[in-house]
């Protein structure tokens, strides 16, 4: 990229590498005196000279952020005013800041990003032309610490692949229409299965944009049958059987999202020649993408392999992709008509790469679509129910899919960090940090320490332990909180039992015939009381002992006994919960 020269406004130009103007960004609009505006849009254009798209977005709306801050501020009125106690009056604006859908304050993530961005422009102009600052400006380090601390919730496995049913079902659909557009196009007459109006309706469309879908207005002008039109879908539906459209292209993005455990930012740039043969596997397909963030100096390509013998492998869904834009390549600009995501923007009639709000716009109705066509499933095949899609950003899927690697790998962290392909582990570790993962780790620390006793103690120990069935201590005034009178488990009172083994009617005590339940909210309390005792034991105590001692008892709670109770009674037992004795800590 290369921009304007040395500009004395405010206005900051960026152009491609063909010199056509990309992007203006007017400083002077945001309400900013106007020395500071230049100051800014100085350092904006100059130190994103090089920088992405989205960089040059993400810069601007922070330094809308700032604009806002010095109007409500009051006493920045020049760039006299810009100081450290300034940078400490925007840290404390930042912190009021609420997210206008959650009610709730600015995530630490996007507090910092803000503030790193005017960090970068004043640290700029520090260094080019220290002279425009009347006063030294400092910024603090880490002002929000830990910001990474929390874990973004993580999808299930059984979420993703619902998800990727529900994109299977819509590629498949899109495909079949798009199939049936060129047949029609390159039909003179009648097409043997499809309605003849719907075959002029689509021949008389195509003519007006060269094979792309037309404006309403364009559309009207040129002699469509708009009514025809209407009766077949309207002209968004009919522009899927001329090329890809956004709202199919979003069911292709998550099935690649999911399938590469791709960053969804560098998967939206992917360029057309993005697959190489294997040179090994002659039914194996590697798939490269770049991502702007991978490596420092070098960038890292992000590759993965696949075997294009599976329908919905992503080499086949990129090459059904490549089939359905390419009458949008031949008509995108320079810059863009390598891009794999490539759709007619309906605002500024002209094909682009597919912007990032599109993307999330997409999805929402993408949802919807899918749930009511799985609801219909389900009610016409309740013996063979499906489940229904959560409620998701694609921005969850990388880390989801991480997780679940995670887990497929035995909690091995290397063979997920080449799955994602960072340089680093702790980076890796961001993207699978949750309750799932912590809890693996527990129980790999715990079986290697049992390795370890193994080791030091001998084979001899370990059959005397086995012999033992495993003794675990148990102490003298244990509590009964599961409805059953045994104090000791492994004392070998009840038939059947040995001394030594954990009897082996252990739980099962919840499930006896003579056990009696009254259904009150009374009794409701205390068995959601044990259930929430039982539930901060598994988080505590070696997952082992849990699983010995309690597992099955959580379980016949959970599953057996708290379904029978009716859903109106939980409120007034919730209420009852703590009023209760507090049990003892299981050990």
């Amino acid at each position: 990229m290369v921009v304007l020269g040395p500009s004395a406004d405010a206005i900051v130009v960026f152009r491609d590498g063909w010199g056509d103007v990309v992007k203006r960004y007017d400083l002077g609009s945001v309400g900013l005196p106007a020395d500071i505006a230049m100051l800014l849009a100085d350092a904006f254009r100059h130190h994103h000279v090089a920088s992405s798209h989205e960089t040059h977005r993400h810069c601007w709306q922070a330094l809308r952020t700032f604009a806002r801050f010095v109007g409500e501020d009051g006493h920045v009125l020049s760039a006299d005013d810009m100081t450290s106690a300034m940078v400490g009056r925007y840290i404390a604006w930042l912190d009021r800041q609420i997210t206008a859908q959650t009610n709730e304050p600015w995530s630490k993530g996007t507090r910092a990003n803000v503030l790193a961005q005017l960090q970068q422009m004043i640290g700029w102009t520090k260094r080019r032309h220290p002279s425009r600052l009347p006063a030294r400006i400092d910024f603090p380090w880490r002002v929000w610490p830990n910001r990474n601390a929390g874990s973004r919730r993580r999808l299930t496995e059984q979420d993703l692949k619902a998800i990727l049913r529900a994109c299977y079902e819509e590629i498949d659909e899109a495909w079949e229409r798009f199939e049936v557009g060129q047949t029609i196009l390159a039909a003179q007459g009648p097409v043997e299965g499809a309605d003849p109006e719907l075959c002029d309706a689509i021949r008389a469309i195509a003519g007006v944009d060269e094979g792309l879908v037309p404006s309403r207005v364009r559309a009207i002008r040129s002699g469509v049958n708009i009514s025809a039109v209407n009766r077949h879908g309207g002209l968004r539906h009919l522009g899927s059987y001329l090329h890809l459209t956004g709202e199919t292209v979003v069911a292709f993005f998550l099935a690649l999202s999911i399938q590469t455990a791709g960053n969804p930012d560098a998967l939206r740039l992917m360029t057309r020649d993005c697959q190489v043969a294997h040179p090994l596997d002659e039914h194996r397909i590697v798939v490269e993408w770049a991502k702007p963030r991978a490596g420092g100096k070098v960038k890292r390509a992000q590759r993965r392999s696949f075997d294009r013998r599976r329908r919905y492998a992503a080499p086949n869904l990129i090459d059904k992709l490549l089939s359905m834009t390419a009458p949008l390549a031949a008509r995108a600009s320079r810059q863009d008509q390598n891009r794999l995501f490539l759709l007619k923007s309906e605002k500024k009639v002209a094909v682009t790469l597919i912007a990032e709000a599109t993307l999330s716009h997409a999805l929402k109705p993408f949802i919807k679509r899918s749930n009511a066509r799985i609801a219909i499933w389900n009610k016409a095949a309740p013996e063979r129910a499906r489940q229904l899609l959560p409620d998701f950003a694609a921005v969850l899927l990388r880390g989801s899919v991480a997780t679940e690697y995670y887990k497929a790998s035995g909690g091995d962290l290397l063979a997920t960090q080449d799955v994602l392909n960072h340089a680093r582990a702790d980076t890796t570790e961001l993207y699978i940090k949750g309750p799932q993962t912590q809890r693996i780790q527990r129980e790999t620390i715990a079986r290697l320490q049992g390795l370890m006793l193994g080791w030091i103690i001998g084979e001899r120990a370990e059959e005397k332990d086995q012999a033992k069935g495993g003794e675990i201590a148990i102490v003298e005034n244990a509590t009964v909180p599961f409805s059953h009178d045994c104090l000791n488990p492994v004392a070998g009172a009840a038939p059947g039992s040995t001394a030594g083994r954990v009897c082996r009617h252990f739980g099962g005590c919840l499930r006896c015939p003579g056990l009696v339940i009254p259904i009150d909210a009374e009794h409701l309390a205390r068995i959601l009381q044990a259930k929430k005792e039982l539930e901060c034991a598994r988080e505590r105590i070696d997952p082992r002992r849990f699983a010995l001692l309690y597992a099955q008892s959580l379980h016949i709670l959970t599953h057996d006994i708290l379904p029978g109770f009716p859903q109106a009674l939980h409120m007034e037992a919730e209420r009852r919960v703590s009023t209760l004795p507090i049990l003892p800590a299981l050990e």
